[in-house]
């Protein structure tokens, strides 16, 4: 075998670590977060509501499909990858639903966190998760473009990282510069690819100039819709049903 052979051989299996490695940090950052809340969630009382618990246990199966998914890729597995993937694609329509129920439901039983006002907590979590339904489609649909797919879905993961990260970080001590200290560190996550593309390509694939961007987009936007008058009707509403 030639030293042209190994290396054909190689990349395969050293590139997509990368991967692993940030779906293990990411998952880190996320099951860190939640473990300072969790064990007060299920003594809380009143106790929380029903929805809640279902839309917890769906994002968890998220984060371990996370790291099952890469890991499986860097070992070679890649048919029980694109099996789980048909799974993950449903998982992921769930994910949307409940977020976005779980997002009413907690303005409505006024279970928002301190450090967010309602309408830039509402704004926030339905964008978050509107770009993550849109770059997990793309990333579906993209399937048999591995270097299109794994951006993009790596890119949808990062957009769901807020609720973690702001309880992870003592997000009350950063009072009105809260929003901002949670996007920044999320733009560290979506950053991190092209960075590595260019360390490794010396340019930045395509799939995170739509991924990357469309998550900075989307945190640009958030406040001018959260005080748009469409939000506050819906925050209006929210709270009168």
């Amino acid at each position: 075998m030639t030293s042209i052979d190994v290396a054909g051989r190689a990349a395969p299996r050293t590139r997509p670590a990368f991967y692993l490695i940030l779906s293990l940090v990411m998952a880190a950052v996320i099951i860190g977060g939640f473990s300072r809340t969790v064990p007060d969630d299920f003594t809380a009382s009143p106790s929380l509501p029903v929805l809640l618990y279902v839309h917890g246990a769906i994002f968890s199966l998220w984060v371990v499909l996370l790291v099952m998914q890469p890991a499986l890729v860097l070992r070679g597995s890649i048919r029980l990858h694109r099996r789980l993937g048909l799974a993950g694609a449903v998982l992921a329509a769930a994910m949307v639903v409940m977020a976005l129920t779980a997002t009413f439901l907690a303005i409505h039983d006024n279970l928002v966190p301190s450090f967010f006002p309602p309408a830039v907590f509402l704004a926030m979590n339905t964008l978050g998760i509107l770009v993550f339904g849109v770059l997990v489609t793309a990333g579906v649909k993209l399937r048999r473009q591995a270097d299109w797919h794994r951006r993009l879905m790596l890119c949808a993961t990062v957009s769901i990282l807020g609720p973690g990260v702001g309880r992870l970080l003592p997000m009350d001590s950063f009072g009105h510069a809260a929003p901002m200290v949670m996007f920044g560190v999320i733009m560290l996550f979506a950053l991190a690819g092209p960075a590595y593309d260019l360390f490794t390509r010396r340019r930045v694939h395509a799939a995170y100039l739509w991924g990357v961007g469309i998550i900075m987009i989307s945190m640009l936007i958030t406040g001018p819709v959260a005080f748009s008058p469409p939000t506050q009707a819906l925050l209006a509403w929210i709270h009168s049903t």
